[in-house]
């Protein structure tokens, strides 16, 4: 059977409403502080003098801890409920950012930035764990384009915010820890509208990757373009005449794309059949970096690709998440969508030192083949899947207990 919501029967529609908005909300101010976050303390630790390999090795921490939180978060969802894991997770990011100013030096903002990055997969996992379970299933996937499009947004406009504040001194760190803490009031909002998921099942975490192996390569795929892309495409564009402004310029019409598309990707997952849109995207991921390789200097090529690339780039982690709710049963959700963020997160650490390695072997191009390379393995892979699907005659939307 296809997973519902979790608690639809004891919520009425305007209940689950404020309960999603408030969580939603509550990611806008989240997108916002982590992508003010991590621009300030790469450049903070640049005035410091250190290089860029040790900048990028302190920025390592965050999704290193994500990964290795993810397997518990579940059971601290059970222990303690969704919204006190929330709260403490809030509460945590908020410690993390404030001591800082205290302890400085690159080690010790790594200690401070792993602690902030098991803390935010808190508030990252069960936010989605959240929305995707309240959500009805006909609505799903709307439900999650805004809250990708309010995460976003908040994080399109972290770099905007350090241009107001700038990067000298301790107070932008103590804005960082104010802009988290503005979550909470918005979280308590849902006081007594949280889910009510049962009890997972020993060994959750690691059979969500047998039981949807498609949707965990896809949220890998997800996280490897979209690092190694942000990454290394403003320098690949540089190296192939662009300005400085142009090529970010680039990144820009991206974002743009992300934030207005997904709406339309959104409304498409709830009509469409989900696991081709998921194909798709892939598709999207193989084509555009080629075509980029090969017609960059064109115009009228370049920018329909970016914004394809662009809308692609968070939808299929949109669609990844709509999937969930059908095809698992809500006592293994949690620990599916940990699963699904470990994977992004993975992709997310290895994306940018394939990209920068691509580029050093084979030159600026070297990026479009990293990345074209990725998508391919990943739709191989999902050729491959659907004739096990075929020969093992499973349904377009299987359950949980049965292989995708």
């Amino acid at each position: 059977m296809i997973a519902t919501a979790a608690n639809l029967d004891g919520l009425t529609p305007r209940q689950r409403l404020r309960s999603l908005a408030a969580v939603i909300a509550a990611a806008g101010s989240a997108g916002l502080t982590f992508g003010y976050t991590v621009p300030l303390l790469a450049l903070m630790l640049e005035r410091q003098g250190y290089s860029q390999s040790e900048i990028g090795i302190n920025a390592a921490a965050s999704p290193l801890a994500a990964i290795m939180m993810g397997p518990f978060i579940p059971k601290l969802m059970q222990r303690l409920g969704p919204l006190n894991a929330m709260l403490w997770g809030v509460a945590g990011s908020v410690l993390a950012l404030a001591l800082m100013p205290v302890f400085t030096g690159l080690w010790a903002w790594f200690a401070l930035r792993f602690l902030l990055g098991g803390f935010g997969a808190i508030q990252w996992i069960v936010s989605e764990i959240w929305i995707v379970s309240l959500a009805a299933p006909q609505q799903r996937g709307r439900a999650i384009s805004l809250y990708m499009v309010t995460l976003s947004g908040g994080f399109a406009l972290g770099p905007v915010l350090i241009d107001q504040v700038g990067i000298e001194g301790d107070l932008p760190l103590l804005i960082a820890a104010v802009l988290i803490a503005a979550s909470l009031p918005l979280l308590l909002l849902a006081r007594g509208l949280e889910p009510r998921l049962p009890p997972s099942p020993r060994a959750a975490f690691s059979q969500a990757f047998a039981a949807a192996p498609l949707v965990m390569m896809a949220a890998f795929l997800a996280g490897f373009t979209d690092q190694g892309a942000l990454s290394h495409l403003a320098i690949f564009a540089e190296r192939q005449g662009m300005t400085t402004d142009t090529a970010v310029l680039l990144l820009t019409i991206m974002v743009a794309a992300n934030l207005v598309l997904q709406p339309v990707i959104g409304w498409l997952a709830d009509r469409a059949d989900r696991r081709r849109l998921l194909i798709l995207g892939g598709a999207i991921f193989f084509v555009v970096p080629l075509g980029l390789a090969f017609f960059f200097a064109e115009p009228l090529v370049l920018w329909p690709l970016l914004v394809l690339w662009g809308g692609a780039s968070l939808g299929i982690y949109t669609v990844a998440l709509t999937i969930l709710g059908d095809r698992f049963e809500p006592a293994r959700l949690a620990a599916a969508n940990a699963a699904v963020v470990a994977l992004y997160q993975l992709g997310a650490i290895l994306g940018p030192p394939a990209g920068g390695a691509g580029m050093d072997a084979f030159g600026s191009a070297g990026l479009m083949w990293v990345l074209a390379g990725a998508a391919f393995l990943f739709l191989v892979f999902a050729a491959w899947r659907s004739r096990v699907r075929r020969r093992l005659g499973l349904t377009e939307r299987p359950t949980a207990t049965e292989e995708t």
